[in-house]
């Protein structure tokens, strides 16, 4: 942290959020806005991110809505600055605006005010990035790696991307029989682990997939299941030979 600065999670969150307006008449919402989007830009862990929107949302800082968000399928939880919220950010900033920090500019360190870095620079930086690079930097900023920022955030949204996207497909193959195994389960939970898929995300992916099996598929299993019960006991050859064709037929791992 550079000397000087420190700032509240939630201070930090009401920053980020003085760069978006109202969300009011806005038919498709940036994604910046969903939490996903606020725990990136933050730095903040997703699992953490809701327990701090919660706490501005009931001192009336915050307002969650729904909406449509680009590139989503489905609409989403958004958040946005109440007229409450707005004042204080603008507060915020004003304090954190004034904190001299230094800043290295090719090869020459200069003290600089927070507020007068943006214009240091082609490059346009958010005031709310700049505030979280000095919050995560030692001693001193780096221009080169501010003008970054916006690049890195970009690619480490497409990698959140693309893990989302595989971790999609193997819960799909997993629920494909219309019935999780021990063993499916155990996989699907170290991969959740391996490539950091929020609780909600799992939720909301798992809740879709299984919507979407076909309803026959629950009836299949449970004919399956019915059958092995009237069997009772240990199955003759033939009637191992004859249940598993049916698995095959049925789809049933």
């Amino acid at each position: 942290m550079v000397a000087g600065v420190s700032i509240p999670t939630e201070d930090r969150i009401l920053l980020y959020l003085l760069n978006f307006g109202s969300l009011d008449d806005i038919y498709e919402a940036d994604t910046g806005l969903t939490q996903k989007g606020i725990s990136i830009n933050v730095r903040v862990q997703r699992k953490h991110i809701s327990r701090y929107l919660n706490k501005l949302i009931e001192d009336a800082m915050v307002e969650e809505c729904v909406r449509h968000v680009k590139g989503a399928k489905q609409k989403m939880r958004c958040y946005c600055l109440t007229g409450q919220g707005v004042k204080r950010a603008k507060e915020i900033q004003k304090i954190v605006g004034n904190k001299v920090v230094k800043v290295r500019i090719d090869d020459e360190v200069k003290n600089m005010k927070i507020s007068e870095i943006d214009g240091a620079t082609s490059v346009h930086l958010r005031f709310s990035d700049i505030v979280c690079e000095a919050l995560e930097t030692h001693d001193i900023l780096d221009m080169k790696t501010l003008e970054s920022i916006e690049e890195n955030r970009r690619r480490m949204i497409d990698e959140k991307t693309m893990k989302s996207e595989v971790y999609k497909q193997a819960l799909a193959v997993a629920w494909r029989s219309g019935v999780l195994t021990t063993s499916e389960k155990h996989l699907i939970d170290a991969l959740k682990t391996h490539l950091a898929i929020s609780d909600e995300d799992h939720k909301h992916m798992e809740t879709k997939i299984i919507n979407d099996i076909p309803p026959l598929r629950a009836t299949h299993v449970d004919l399956y299941d019915e059958i092995l019960n009237l069997i009772g006991g240990k199955p003759t050859t033939r009637e191992e030979n004859i249940l598993e064709l049916l698995k095959d037929r049925l789809n049933k791992d």
